[in-house]
């Protein structure tokens, strides 16, 4: 892999069939492919777009963005949001909702739009 030319490396590695986890084990192996894959590069963009790729419109092509970071937030929010939702019928269980009862929600630490998107998708599910 590491005598391939910059652009065909990069092709092989936004492959759909790579997932997260191997573009991060790729980008450990040596300093020719961490380079390949740079936060900021466009194999951590195309792993956003390929598994959010409605939240693609908060962004502008213009602007520096760690992808690496978004995806991590992106992802981390998800499970937070997964986890809020397995405990609401735990918790409003009752007809009476507290008032602070989405003050977990409020305090995500993540855009808005993170959670939304992880609602949709979780509203989409099949099965649900």
């Amino acid at each position: 892999l590491t005598d391939l030319p910059g652009e065909l490396l990069e092709l092989i590695l936004c492959c759909d069939v790579l997932g997260a986890a191997d573009i991060g084990r790729v980008s450990c192996t040596c300093r020719r492919l961490r380079e390949a894959c740079q936060p900021r590069g466009k194999v951590w963009r195309e792993r956003f777009r390929l598994r959010w790729p409605s939240l693609l419109k908060y962004y502008s092509h213009t602007d520096s963005v760690s992808w690496l970071e978004e995806y991590k937030a992106r992802h981390n929010a998800g499970l937070e949001a997964r986890r809020i939702v397995a405990s609401f019928s735990k918790r409003f269980f009752s007809e009476h909702v507290p008032c602070d009862g989405f003050s977990d929600i409020e305090t995500l630490g993540c855009p808005s739009h993170f959670f939304e998107d992880e609602l949709m998708c979780i509203l989409n599910m099949e099965g649900r």
